[in-house]
């Protein structure tokens, strides 16, 4: 369903606290933070899974790159998983240069 470009925005929602295993679950939320129909609640939902994640010491880095690309979050909302612990340089730099591209795009 998260794959679906129809699926609605209310069960993008649902699935974003759905849970599997890490490597499902990380999958799962790139396909949500990426979905064409996520809406700012879905990508809000989003967004607080990875900071969990990430607190956890999961790598849900593809999830947090797409969230970067998505201009309905602000930047700031982003940055704030690039100081989590769970975060790699190489995520840090990456979610800036992102956010430098919104900015210039």
């Amino acid at each position: 369903m998260a794959a679906n470009p129809a699926t609605a925005p209310d069960t993008l929602l649902e699935l974003s606290t759905a849970g599997d295993s890490g490597w499902n679950d990380n999958r799962l939320l790139c396909l949500l933070a990426a979905h064409p129909r996520a809406d700012r609640a879905v990508l809000r939902a989003v967004r607080d899974a990875v900071a969990v994640k990430l607190a956890e010491g999961e790598r849900p880095y593809a999830a947090a790159l797409a969230l970067a690309e998505r201009p309905e979050l602000a930047a700031e909302e982003v940055r704030q998983l690039a100081g989590m612990r769970g975060a790699s340089a190489r995520l840090r730099g990456r979610i800036e240069r992102s956010l430098a591209g919104r900015v210039r795009a």
